[in-house]
């Protein structure tokens, strides 16, 4: 099959190692400079001492994508509006999966001519080490559901399922994207703003009273899908203890962070329904701060 993955960050990339194994991967880089060096060195994946390469093609994402069967969007919700623009003949690909954080984008998918279109979730941990190369520092699962079109279409990529790399295919997209938005609106902006790993939100009884009420809040908003919900929380928290939420590193590293696709969405859903939230809009202005200090970089 011949996929295209618009993004080179940490998610395109991992997706484009492992796909590359069993199908004709081209990845749509912001830079021609990332572009040359995935045409060629490969996408090198490593994890638990071991590193494989994987043979890619690479182009910028300006470049027409009409010659894809199948388009993968990993790049952050910020940035999926000015892509979408870019890409003239994507309504060209018969199926198309988006893998962005929050629930933000969901409107503007019933503008797109494409006959298939999938949603997903990705629960991998992934860490971008250059242009090239990228840590998969937890393995996770890769959620798919059919948001319109064709279901034989998404059991194409339930095909490409390993142990390293599960992807499995889920009847209801609005259920995984709201378990995947709670569980991101409780622990990123908290990590974010505390500067702390994940499982300090569980390990210190103080972080761990706040998250329980940050958690709380949303769900007076944006209601949980299953009745464990909480449980989850802590279960990502205490198998990801080590690591560092996307938020957290996009506030390290001076980069733009999703809090407006993640926190903004529940905000606006409050507003909607006509709720006051004390503790989401906090967290919503700190981040904001933090990314208008000056640190901000694009």
């Amino acid at each position: 099959m011949k996929i295209g993955i618009i993004g080179g960050g940490s998610i395109g990339l991992l997706f484009a190692g492992y796909l590359a194994r069993n199908n004709e991967v081209t990845i749509y880089s912001r830079t021609e400079t990332q572009a040359s060096i995935l045409r060629s060195k490969g996408v090198t994946i490593e994890q638990n001492n071991t590193s494989n390469t994987y043979r890619v093609q690479a182009t910028t994402s300006t470049n027409s994508v009409s010659d894809e069967e199948f388009m993968i969007i990993a790049v952050k919700q910020y940035v999926l509006e000015e892509v979408l623009l870019q890409l003239n003949d994507l309504d060209k690909i018969p199926t198309v999966l988006f893998l962005q954080n929050g629930m933000g984008h969901i409107d503007a998918l019933d503008k797109l001519k494409n006959r298939t279109i999938l949603l997903g979730v990705v629960e991998h941990g992934a860490l971008k080490i250059d242009n090239a190369r990228v840590l998969h520092t937890g393995i996770g699962k890769t959620k798919v559901a059919l948001f319109r079109g064709d279901k034989d279409k998404a059991d194409l990529l339930v095909r490409e399922n390993t142990t390293t790399f599960p992807i499995e295919l889920h009847s209801n997209w609005r259920e995984i994207l709201t378990s995947k938005l709670i569980v991101n609106a409780v622990i990123n902006p908290l990590t974010a703003l505390f500067k702390i790993k994940n499982g300090e939100l569980i390990y210190n009884r103080y972080f761990y009273h706040s998250m329980e009420a940050l958690y709380n809040e949303i769900i007076s908003v944006i209601h949980p899908v299953t009745d464990n919900m909480w449980q989850q929380v802590c279960e990502i928290c205490n198998n990801t203890a080590e690591n560092k939420s996307s938020m957290l590193r996009d506030v390290e590293e001076g980069r733009k962070t999703e809090v407006e696709a993640i926190l903004g969405y529940v905000i606006n859903e409050a507003k909607r329904k006509n709720q006051k939230l004390i503790l989401t809009p906090f967290l919503f202005e700190g981040i904001k701060g933090i990314e208008d200090r000056g640190k901000y970089n694009g």
